[in-house]
């Protein structure tokens, strides 16, 4: 808020008579010659050391004298323009041109916050009048001949009564100030608590979903794993049984062509049973069975350690991690979300690791895919592009930078400068808390990192991440 400055006592007076005399007189009453001028002038003729009176507690006032009431509203126009305000006015009724009160209806035209006082012998205009012809209330009046003590009180009272109102207006709007400055600030803080909290909100929800996560996995794992074992162990009878089923087939085939009577007629009854229990069938589908259920034990497991990845319970340090890791990880995690609407592409370039928190990057991409989704709706195709960025000799000098496009409904241009914001959202109620870009934009932030958008309505959307390989925290 800037400081306004405090007034100084405006001791500005206009003077409008048509009577030289008359503006000779408030000269002297208001700004008289004083002795000390005159002792001066003196004194410059017989050098500095002679001692000076002390004239200083005669108040003396600025006059500005004028014979005609055009002449006076002229003045006050150019006091106006030059920020040098009249503070009070005298003002003779009958005048030469116009009179003193369309003299006055003009001046507070110009300048509402001079007081005027008329001054008149005789007047055709009863207050009543005046006041009707200036459309206000508050003019003095003063008889001619007038007492210099009545002009000097005039004088006084009311240069006193300007500079205080004005006064008066400047500590006002220094208060409306300093309370909208208030304001501004009290709501800018409960913008930031609500902004806080909501972060805190959202990171004990992701704490707590990484905890379940972490435990989840740890419960599964323990069946997948004998069941796995399980697996493998039937894939080994299998082979037992196949082989052993190979000799029967074989003693099946002698027997028969000994030509025994007997013999054939069990051999072909054991042929026929085999045949109708489609035993050469399950041999070859057991295989199958126990490939396809041990993939689906593998993308078990994998999911697994993807829900390990996710929670990283016992991995929040800062820590070398391959960034690739982290995106594929969170796509296996976004799996049943993207399969069935969204071809995803990938261009990894060749990356060193990166210094960062894997569990805060798992969740900038979650939160940027799960948005690419929702924006594309169906058949749509996300794009995940990584580069190496050298700018120097130093590996200082290296970033890494990840394009996550989609071909989605796109944003509109007002909305991008919001993106960011928090609790903005384009979603419908209840379908979006408008968190998670703020969050991303907070996590890629504290990893000094940058992250920006490019986005055009029915084309699709672009985020651009670059990020240091390694930051000092």
């Amino acid at each position: 808020m800037d400081t306004i400055t405090k007034q100084e006592k405006n001791n500005r007076i206009l003077i409008i008579d048509d009577d030289p005399g008359i503006r000779e007189t408030y000269q002297n009453i208001l700004s008289p010659v004083s002795k000390s001028d005159f002792l001066a002038e003196g004194a410059s003729l017989f050098g500095d050391s002679v001692p000076m009176p002390n004239f200083s507690n005669q108040e003396k006032f600025e006059l500005m004298l004028k014979d005609r009431g055009e002449k006076g509203v002229k003045s006050v126009e150019e006091s106006i323009a030059n920020k040098q305000p009249f503070s009070v006015a005298f003002i003779d009724m009958k005048m030469p041109g116009i009179d003193g009160a369309e003299t006055a209806r003009r001046i507070w035209e110009i300048d509402q916050n001079i007081s005027i006082v008329f001054v008149t012998a005789f007047s055709e205009h009863t207050p009543d009048d005046i006041n009707k012809i200036t459309g206000r209330n508050d003019s003095f009046y003063l008889r001619k001949p007038f007492n210099p003590e009545e002009i000097k009180q005039f004088a006084r009272a009311l240069t006193n009564a300007w500079t205080l109102e004005r006064e008066k207006e400047r500590l006002s709007k220094e208060l409306r100030e300093a309370n909208a400055e208030l304001e501004n600030i009290n709501q800018t803080l409960n913008e930031r608590v609500k902004q806080q909290t909501a972060m805190l909100i959202q990171s004990e929800k992701m704490a707590s979903i990484g905890i379940l996560a972490a435990g989840v996995a740890h419960e599964i794992n323990n069946p997948i794993s004998f069941i796995n074992g399980n697996l493998s162990t039937m894939a080994k009878y299998r082979d037992r049984i196949s082989d052993l089923l190979f000799l029967y087939t074989s003693l099946e085939k002698y027997l028969t062509e000994k030509g025994d009577q007997t013999i054939s007629e069990k051999v072909a009854e054991i042929t026929e049973l085999k045949k109708k229990l489609k035993i050469d069938y399950i041999i070859n589908d057991i295989k199958d069975l126990v490939i396809e259920s041990k993939d689906g034990t593998d993308r078990i497991r994998k999911i697994v350690l993807d829900l390990k990845t996710f929670s990283r319970v016992d991995e929040a340090e800062y820590k070398y991690a391959d960034l690739h890791e982290i995106i594929d990880s969170t796509l296996n995690m976004l799996h049943n979300e993207i399969k069935y609407s969204t071809k995803v592409t990938k261009d990894f370039a060749e990356l060193p690791q990166i210094k960062c928190f894997p569990q805060k990057l798992s969740q900038v991409f979650m939160n940027l895919l799960i948005n690419s989704v929702q924006a594309i709706g169906e058949n749509g195709v996300i794009s995940i592009q990584t580069q190496l960025i050298k700018g120097g000799q130093r590996r200082d000098d290296e970033k890494v930078k990840i394009i996550v496009s989609d071909n989605g409904c796109g944003i509109e241009e007002t909305n991008i400068k919001k993106l960011f914001d928090p609790f903005f959202t384009t979603k419908p109620v209840g379908e979006g808390t408008g968190l998670g870009l703020s969050i991303t934009y907070d996590i890629i932030k504290s990893h000094k990192g940058e992250i920006s958008v490019e986005s055009q309505v029915g084309q699709g959307t672009t985020f651009i991440i670059i990020l240091p390989l390694e930051i000092e925290i």
